[in-house]
């Protein structure tokens, strides 16, 4: 009898210290070096490129996403937030929730590996880049005016339509300035105010923001076939 009731009061003190661990997982933060619309961005690239993101609030700088499943549980949802800190500095909230099941430690060692993929991303490591999703290949557009070295005598060279090339798919790049109505440029070309949605084709470039009386605003972004980013420019006064 007194073994029975031993072996019970084991198994009832057991789950009530699981369950505090899969009902309330504490917040789980990281300071990085960057201002908060850079580190809001890298997040939130970072998330829809490897997960599936459900809410986003570009004011507040918060969003939500959800993870795929796993041999213990049923995946994950995540909320995250970015607050400034001083000296250009920001720190990412993430508060991760089990869906269904027990996650044993598996929530917090995503937060780890998202917080790892956010500095890639911040830094602009192109190998996490391009093992995430590869850009597709530039397609060489041929030279219509061009003359073979030896054509046939009987038969005029065949030359491929310029018009016949498929052309690599572009990416959206939607800009938007603080105060609102700024000038975009795009590799140093005027495209238009803010918010601005752009259609940029694959490859690297540069988005300069500017309005009379602030500082400009510049940053490099790299595009891939398809994709989505947002950026946010805050201007400075001079």
């Amino acid at each position: 009898m007194r073994g029975w009731v031993a072996s019970r009061f084991v198994l009832i003190a057991t789950v009530a210290l699981l369950l505090p661990i899969c009902a309330h997982a504490e917040p789980k933060k990281k300071v990085y070096n960057n201002s908060p619309d850079q580190v809001f961005n890298a997040a939130l690239r970072t998330a829809r490129e490897r997960h599936v993101v459900t809410y986003v609030d570009e004011k507040t700088m918060m969003f939500t996403f959800e993870t795929g499943r796993s041999l213990t549980s049923k995946g994950f949802v995540a909320n995250a937030s970015v607050e400034p800190e001083a000296d250009n500095k920001a720190t990412l909230i993430i508060n991760v929730q089990t869906k269904d099941g027990f996650s044993w430690g598996a929530g917090d060692r995503m937060a780890e590996k998202f917080y790892q993929q956010v500095g890639d991303e911040l830094a602009g490591d192109p190998k996490q880049k391009s093992a995430v999703k590869a850009p597709e290949k530039a397609i060489a557009v041929p030279d219509a005016k061009a003359v073979p070295v030896e054509p046939s005598m009987t038969a005029a060279p065949a030359v491929t339509p310029v018009s016949a090339v498929v052309a690599p798919a572009k990416g959206t790049v939607t800009v938007s300035s603080v105060p609102d109505g700024a000038d975009v440029y795009v590799d140093d070309n005027f495209v238009g105010n803010a918010p601005a949605t752009l259609k940029l084709p694959p490859g690297k470039h540069t988005v300069k923001v500017q309005q009379d009386g602030f500082k400009a605003w510049t940053k490099d972004v790299s595009v891939l076939a398809d994709s989505e980013a947002n950026l946010k420019a805050t201007l400075a006064k001079n």
